[in-house]
């Protein structure tokens, strides 16, 4: 017994590991964060005390084995009205210990929607180039393609039902369109504002 020793404990540390960090085939979560997003004129560690430059939004997140798709809403002021930011990624979620750790990469669109009100019959879209375009005469296909690309940078963890993540997004002076018609995809990397991101999310199924 004491010569078959040694071999367990080896069998047992290399089990371990595969037991306490497997993560499943399938991931579908929703959640609730909150995103931190400075003015472009003020240094990224200076505002974090300004409410105003905090965000706090709900999101839906689904991934099969390594491809992860996410969609984000959040609240946001524009000018004098009050609009959605709604932001679709695509990423990779590669596991670094399992589903203890894992790293996040990839990238998407954000689409600014601001609705009518009690002060404006008009619906608009803010797109990437600051103008506002009426809802009735654009497609929300068109606003997609005339909105900035995001890039995102994160790291996620998922404990049972719960899921915790952190990530960076960077917002690109590109947009979807741009790229397409110059056919420049490094375009997307020319980056204008930064903001980070932290989620809950509970698992679904």
């Amino acid at each position: 017994m004491p010569k078959r020793l040694p071999t367990l404990l080896v069998i047992i540390l290399l089990l371990l590991p595969v037991s306490v960090g497997a993560r499943s085939l399938v991931n579908v979560s929703l959640g609730f964060g909150a995103t931190y997003a400075p003015q472009e004129d003020q240094e990224f560690d200076l505002g974090l005390q300004d409410p105003d430059n905090w965000l706090v939004g709900g999101e839906l997140s689904a991934r099969l084995a390594f491809v992860q798709a996410n969609a984000m809403v959040l609240p946001i002021e524009c000018e004098t009205s009050s609009g959605v930011l709604m932001l679709g990624m695509g990423s990779l979620s590669l596991p670094v210990i399992g589903s203890l750790v894992s790293l996040e990469v990839g990238g998407g669109v954000g689409v600014t929607y601001v609705p009518s009100n009690a002060d404006s019959s008009r619906s608009y879209y803010e797109l990437a180039d600051e103008t506002q375009a009426d809802a009735s005469e654009m497609s929300f296909t068109d606003a997609v393609r005339e909105s900035p690309l995001y890039l995102q940078v994160g790291l996620g963890s998922e404990l049972g039902p719960i899921g915790v993540k952190i990530r960076y997004l960077m917002e690109s002076q590109a947009t979807l369109g741009s790229v397409m018609k110059d056919n420049a995809w490094w375009s997307a990397f020319a980056l204008k504002k930064q903001s980070l991101s932290l989620a809950l999310a509970l698992k679904m199924f």
